[in-house]
């Protein structure tokens, strides 16, 4: 492939991708948009504020990964962001593709953009009997595992090649959220702890409030609210 023909292949594919991403983003926001019976709290000048947790939190972590990519190429091609949605500066990005590419770090724009709608596909059509359970520590990969690797408990980044153990990337992924204090009742936590591929029942979580394992903090409609955390420390006891 001589010079011309690369500079010509390197074009059309960075141009797809930047259209992938901007024509399926609307599909990606209603997708994390659906809400768990989960809560994350934090205080910002010392008023304390709910949170939704999104029930798909894979796909609520590449949207923010999309829209500060599409800041970073917005600023790279020199265009005016202030009140600029992420769909506008994907278009004015595709629109400057051959700017981007004379950029030093053209090989990091084009492979962070085929990264992205890699990850968007596997959102819309995840691997069959396969589990986000959290993201390499190396390299930040998404790590879908298979039910294979959640009982022999390793798995190995697609991306890396490093062999990372399943409890302590999921273990990750729970600090991140309950970080932010979320809390929820037995069936919703439950169903969030699921999506990270960590099976704890409702009724097993309601045992251990009557064993007296873990404490509710307060009530919602009636039933117990628990802290995410106490339920992992329970869980991994």
């Amino acid at each position: 492939m001589n010079q011309t023909d690369s500079q010509d292949h390197d074009h059309r594919h960075l141009d797809q991708d930047l259209r992938t991403l901007r024509i399926y983003l609307p599909d990606l926001r209603l997708l994390a948009a659906k809400k768990a019976s989960v809560t994350a709290h934090s205080s910002h000048a010392g008023l304390r504020t709910t949170a939704p947790i999104p029930l798909n939190e894979g796909a609520w972590n590449l949207l923010e990964d999309i829209e500060h990519f599409a800041w970073s190429l917005g600023r790279a091609a020199g265009v005016r962001q202030r009140h600029v949605p992420t769909e506008g500066l994907l278009a004015a990005a595709t629109n400057r593709v051959d700017r981007l590419l004379a950029r030093p770090d053209a090989p990091i724009i084009k492979r962070m953009a085929a990264t992205l709608v890699q990850r968007m596909g596997r959102q819309f059509e995840p691997p069959e009997d396969h589990t986000l359970i959290g993201y390499c520590q190396q390299c930040g990969s998404e790590l879908w595992c298979a039910q294979d690797d959640l009982e022999s408990g390793w798995t190995v980044c697609p991306s890396c090649g490093r062999t990372l153990k399943v409890r302590e990337v999921q273990q990750a992924r729970i600090l991140r959220l309950a970080s932010c204090g979320t809390q929820g009742t037995a069936a919703g936590l439950s169903q969030l702890l699921k999506r990270c591929g960590i099976f704890v029942r409702r009724k097993t979580i309601s045992e251990w409030k009557r064993r007296g394992i873990i404490k509710p903090v307060k009530e919602q409609d009636g039933y117990p609210v628990y802290l995410l955390w106490d339920i992992w420390r329970a869980f991994t006891r």
